[in-house]
C-alpha cells in the first residue's frame, strides 16, 4: 500500500550557521511543519527546482562562497513566485535590504514564534 503524501506545509531553511540552520528546523518540525535545509544559495535553488511543495523560503542575507540571500529572494521571486520570502541578518539595517515584492525582513536575533506568525500573516 502507498504511503500517505506529507501534507505538511514546507519550508526551505537556508542558514550556513549549523547550530541557528538546527534550531530552526527543530522548531519548525515541532510546529508542523516539513523542513529542507540548505547553507548556500546554490543549495536552496537544487531544493526549489526539485520540490514543488517548498511555500516558505526562510534565509540568511549573509550566506559562504560569496551567496547574498537578497539575491536567492530575487530568483525565488521570479521562478516561485508563490513562494512566501523572509530574509533576516545580524548586521544589515532593514533600510539596506532589497526585497522582493511581498518579502519581509525580521533582524536578527529574532523569535521563531515571530518568524512563523509572519509567514502565517503574508499574503
Amino acid at each position: 500500500m502507498p504511503e500517505d503524501p506529507d501534507t505538511r506545509p514546507t519550508i526551505l531553511i537556508v542558514e550556513d550557521i549549523v547550530f541557528i540552520r538546527m534550531m530552526s528546523e527543530d522548531y519548525f518540525e515541532d510546529a508542523g511543519f516539513r523542513t529542507l535545509s540548505a547553507r548556500t544559495a546554490a543549495e536552496a535553488i537544487a531544493f526549489l527546482e526539485t520540490d514543488p511543495s517548498i511555500r516558505y523560503l526562510f534565509a540568511d542575507i549573509h550566506l559562504p562562497d560569496g551567496d547574498d540571500g537578497q539575491k536567492l529572494a530575487a530568483i525565488a521571486r521570479k521562478r516561485w513566485p508563490p513562494v512566501k520570502i523572509i530574509l533576516t541578518s545580524a548586521d544589515m539595517p532593514a533600510d539596506q535590504v532589497r526585497l522582493p515584492v511581498r518579502g519581509m525582513f525580521v533582524p536578527k536575533p529574532y523569535s521563531l514564534d515571530r518568524i512563523r506568525q509572519t509567514f502565517e500573516t503574508m499574503p
